[in-house]
């Protein structure tokens, strides 16, 4: 009876722990990255009340008698299937599709791992996580070392041997913190220019007609040139001379100036030449690579005009967007956008083997294994969802079942407690 009484208590304790782990994940339903937990239960030592013995010739054998001591909770565990995808329209949120953590710096060297990825931009630009304020970590653009202070923020706590507290290792010195260059003025220096258009056929000999095109230098400052074409003596033939009015250009020259077009009025010869821009800044030479390919010569009137270059005006940071591989890239409002950095991603041999810290982050541990670092789409690494964030992976329906199977046990161990007090008043009653 004591025995009973005993073995109940352990079901109770444990079926609370039970409804406790249960509890928890229903109300993580609607928290992002939230991954759910198990709870693994494991019989306690039974008590041996016959050996039992071996066949023999003359007789059977006897099967071990045991007396189970009730249940324990052998583990808790995290559970890291795939949450669904919830889209949210926000460029600064990310979604992991597969495997891996995010990276994040809590400001005190020592770097936690999550799932949640909704970022926001704090003041300085630093890409942070929303509900804590810890830095986002990834990787500089291809080309560029990364900023020489981001190490010092940037380690990882890993469990001493008796668990007691976290040290604190180098970090690799590829990681930095990502930031968007707030402020940041980005312009493009004109080095192609196309022109298309057409000039008369029938302009008579030494006739001209002129059109305007603009080129930007490495401020993103425009200047306007004037192409004069005039029309030559032989058939098909015209030349071209460049000028500008603007006060901040010094001279505008053409290795060749002279363009010819068969009798079709295709394009023959002069479809490309060289436009040399000289400031009167000081500054070097601006090399421009003109391309007349587009013009021809029909018996229409003449309109020769700009059809595509790649120079951009100045233009300062207004947003940012992550691409599926997590790199990074500012947004400026002339239309040029500019990689900043690459989201880091890590990984662990058992994943399973975290600590959970709270605030939707966790820790290595001491079965979790060492971090694997590595980026979106490597082997072993999911791919960057822009513009979504991964639900909780509860399913509603599974936790209910669990509740129920959770109730039911606290309630028949509590019948067992019930009858065992009930048959101890019995033995105490026989006294009398």
């Amino acid at each position: 009876m004591i025995r009973s009484f005993y073995s109940a208590v352990t079901g109770l304790a444990g079926n609370q722990t039970y409804t406790d782990v249960v509890a928890n994940n229903l109300a993580n339903i609607n928290t992002v990255g939230f991954h759910r937990s198990r709870v693994d239960i494991e019989t306690l030592i039974s008590h041996l009340k016959r050996a039992g013995t071996p066949p023999t010739e003359a007789l059977g054998g006897i099967n071990v008698s045991q007396v189970g001591a009730g249940m324990s909770i052998g583990s808790i565990s995290k559970v890291f299937t795939q949450g669904a995808l919830q889209e949210t329209g926000r460029p600064m949120d990310v979604a992991i599709d597969g495997d891996g953590f995010m990276i994040v710096d809590d400001g005190t060297r020592t770097r936690a791992f999550t799932r949640d990825g909704q970022l926001q931009m704090d003041v300085d630009g630093n890409l942070v996580q929303s509900v804590t304020g810890f830095k986002v970590m990834g990787y500089a653009p291809a080309g560029q070392t990364p900023a020489a202070a981001a190490g010092a923020a940037d380690a990882l706590a890993t469990p001493d041997a008796d668990a007691a507290a976290a040290e604190t290792t180098p970090p690799p010195p590829e990681l930095q913190a990502l930031r968007i260059p707030v402020g940041d003025k980005q312009a493009v220096a004109t080095t192609k220019l196309k022109v298309a258009g057409n000039l008369d056929v029938l302009t008579a000999a030494a006739g001209t007609t002129t059109s305007t095109v603009a080129l930007f230098d490495s401020l993103g400052v425009q200047h306007n040139i004037a192409l004069t074409f005039t029309r030559g003596t032989l058939p098909g033939s015209w030349t071209w001379q460049p000028t500008s009015t603007d006060k901040s250009v010094s001279s505008v020259t053409a290795d060749a100036a002279a363009v010819e077009f068969d009798a079709n009025g295709g394009l023959k010869t002069g479809g490309e030449t060289v436009l040399t821009l000289r400031l009167n800044n000081g500054s070097a030479p601006q090399s421009v690579s003109l391309d007349f390919s587009g013009i021809s010569q029909l018996a229409q009137p003449s309109a020769v005009s700009e059809s595509e270059q790649d120079g951009m005006a100045q233009g300062m940071v207004t947003s940012m967007k992550f691409d599926s591989e997590g790199k990074l890239y500012a947004l400026y409002s002339n239309g040029l956008s500019k990689e900043v950095g690459q989201l880091a991603l890590a990984n662990f041999v058992n994943p399973g083997g975290l600590l959970d810290v709270g605030q939707n982050n966790l820790r290595p541990w001491l079965n979790s294994g060492e971090q694997q670092l590595g980026r979106a789409g490597d082997e072993n690494f999911g791919v960057v969802l822009p513009g979504n964030v991964e639900g909780s992976n509860v399913d509603l329906s599974t936790e209910f079942t669990q509740l129920i199977l959770a109730r039911r046990g606290f309630q028949a161990n509590s019948r067992v407690v019930t009858t065992s007090d009930e048959m101890i008043q019995e033995l105490l009653n026989m006294k009398r």
